[in-house]
């Protein structure tokens, strides 16, 4: 699975400004985020602008790979202001996904210790969770985008760009509730904090 590609939520402005200029939050991905399918039996790679809803989209559950189904895929136009992040792997490969500000990210802290963080608050070192382990994060930059594709699965997390990321999106800043059971889904113990 390649690892570029872009992942959002955050401030959102429709087409034509909205009206007095308001700005609204959404959770979405870019087009060209990718994501691995399973469809007859084969896994596939398939950008999300073509991720249907019922489809099956590769998450982690602690150390398994498991499909999860797909609730909603809805298309955004407008402009989004993104972070991007990216994370280099051992053999230094760099994977890189692109979210807005208040997008709910997964934190891996202390051995078997994670956390929700708006992706406005990561910081370089901050640890993430790709198919092959745990990365931590070494650059972060920002950008304008436009369009984004608002995904929701089962699970409330996915593998987007080979990097674990959640699912579950707020209205506005509200906090985060009762989602101790996806945090719970993805912990393992911490061996590699390249």
């Amino acid at each position: 699975m390649g690892c570029s590609g872009h992942f959002c939520y955050g401030p959102y402005i429709p087409p034509g400004g909205g009206i007095g200029g308001t700005i609204g939050y959404r959770f979405c991905f870019s087009n060209n985020t990718e994501m691995i399918v399973k469809e007859n039996g084969k896994e596939l790679k398939r950008l999300v602008s073509d991720i249907k809803v019922g489809d099956l989209v590769l998450t982690l559950n602690g150390n398994q790979k498991v499909f999860s189904k797909v609730l909603e895929n809805t298309k955004n136009e407008g402009i989004f202001e993104f972070y991007e992040i990216k994370i280099k792997d051992e053999k230094s490969n760099i994977c890189s996904i692109t979210v807005t500000g208040n997008h709910t990210m997964i934190i891996f802290e202390k051995e078997n210790e994670t956390k929700f963080k708006f992706a406005n608050e990561l910081a370089i070192g901050d640890i993430l969770r790709t198919n092959n382990g745990l990365f931590k994060i070494f650059e972060i930059g920002h950008k304008k985008m436009n369009n984004s594709y608002k995904l929701k699965v089962e699970e409330g997390t996915v593998l987007a760009n080979n990097i674990l990321v959640s699912t579950i999106y707020l209205e506005g800043n509200k906090n985060i509730k009762h989602y101790g059971k996806v945090l719970d889904s993805v912990k393992i113990p911490i061996e590699n904090k390249n």
